[in-house]
């Protein structure tokens, strides 16, 4: 891996834990399951996702520019497998699909309703691509410590 701009990945990191950090404060605020903001929820997750890989890409090469792969988890997790091929885990591609499925839902007339069990698994998916990420960034885990 050459070696990037130090501030440049970790900017992308500390974004992603925020985004992270507020869907977690959203799913975990007080409040009727019905006044939830679900849609909210997945937006941060998929977009912590995306920033988190984006971290990788950017570490991983400088001279790219991350902005390129837009909204699309995919391609940056592809971009992401071509230095180190863990990120070819069935397990990563299954929680980045799902969030992928979501890019949208941060905009109005989303073809579907968002619900808890949506958010949830997003969440839970999210913060296993944050930890999986950060660990290959040698950053250690954050949310799981298993």
């Amino acid at each position: 891996m050459k070696q990037a701009n130090q501030s440049q990945w970790q900017e992308w990191v500390r974004y992603a834990k925020n985004d992270l950090d507020v869907a977690i404060r959203e799913m975990e605020r007080e409040c009727s399951p019905r006044h939830r903001l679900y849609e909210v929820i997945i937006m941060h997750c998929q977009q912590s996702v995306e920033k988190i890989l984006k971290a990788y890409v950017v570490k991983a090469d400088p001279s790219i520019n991350p902005k390129v792969f837009s909204h699309d988890l995919e391609a940056v997790r592809m971009e992401c497998e071509k230095t180190n091929e863990r990120f070819s885990s069935p397990r990563l591609i299954k929680h980045i699909a799902f969030l992928s499925a979501f890019v949208t839902a941060r905009y109005p007339n989303f073809t579907f309703s968002i619900d808890a069990s949506h958010a949830t698994r997003g969440l839970n998916g999210a913060k296993r691509v944050y930890d999986f990420v950060s660990v290959q960034l040698g950053l250690g885990r954050v949310y799981f410590n298993k």
